[in-house]
């Protein structure tokens, strides 16, 4: 029986967390060779905690080799049709098998609906890079993250997906997905955090396409990134109100991509 014949899912709970948070840290120190100026990974990458977290708002499994636990994968839903690949692991003793890319085809079995993949992986990283071209994902744009500039990538698996108009947004969305142009920025403004009491920089761009304008929330690094006349995607942003004027914000749990 092949290695990739023994590969399979099961979804992970509770008791699986000490495991997979210990299968997780080798994984993702294991970068050093392959790029990382030091060891280390994605938020939460070593914490029992956050783990346990993660099993509560994705869709979590173990990658299983017969019946044992060699990593892990999470996905997140996005809207109708569109899913994100959050992260994927695999033990360093069991990678460089295949086991990665059968367990990501099973992943993507488990949403027969889903017609379009996204995901994001670091500039730096050659491995994941190649790894996710094999499975026929192509890069888009850029996003820019706390530990450095990422490569965002999707795959299409058909038609029928189709992004958010700036003109439909409303007052309470949630998993909105938009593209469009940004038409002017505002000057930066700092403000104090009302959680941490950090300070933190905030500003406002047009983003405009064919169906209209709304105002996009910037923070921090994200206000560097963008400029006038850049082309933009916001994924899983959400939709307020302030004094009755719309604003699209990324939030924690989205993503702002400069397309290319």
């Amino acid at each position: 029986m092949s290695i990739e014949d023994r590969v399979s899912l099961v979804e992970a709970v509770e008791d699986d967390a000490y495991l997979l948070t210990d299968i997780s840290k080798r994984a993702f120190e294991s970068d050093v060779e392959v790029g990382a100026k030091e060891p280390g990974g994605p938020h939460g990458y070593d914490s029992y905690k956050y783990n346990v977290r993660y099993m509560e708002y994705f869709d979590y499994y173990r990658i299983m080799l017969d019946d044992y636990t060699v990593g892990g994968v999470m996905t997140a839903h996005h809207g109708e049709g569109h899913r994100e690949l959050v992260r994927i692991f695999v033990d360093p003793e069991s990678q460089r098998q295949g086991i990665g890319l059968k367990a990501m085809e099973l992943v993507m079995t488990l949403y027969p609906d889903v017609k379009l993949w996204t995901l994001g992986t670091p500039e730096w990283n050659t491995r994941t890079k190649s790894f996710y071209e094999k499975l026929g994902f192509t890069q888009v744009g850029w996003t820019v993250e706390a530990e450095g500039r990422g490569r965002w990538c999707q795959k299409k698996l058909g038609e029928g997906v189709s992004f958010h108009a700036v003109g439909e947004l409303r007052d309470g969305m949630r998993n909105v997905t938009v593209e469009g142009e940004i038409e002017e920025k505002a000057m930066a403004r700092m403000v104090r955090s009302r959680r941490r009491g950090e300070t933190l920089s905030v500003t406002e761009a047009g983003l405009v396409d064919a169906s209209g304008r709304v105002l996009l929330t910037l923070w921090n690094e994200q206000i560097r990134q963008v400029e006038v006349g850049d082309r933009l995607r916001v994924e899983n942003g959400y939709v307020s109100s302030y004094r009755g004027i719309l604003q699209l914000n990324v939030g924690r749990a989205g993503k702002l991509v400069k397309l290319i």
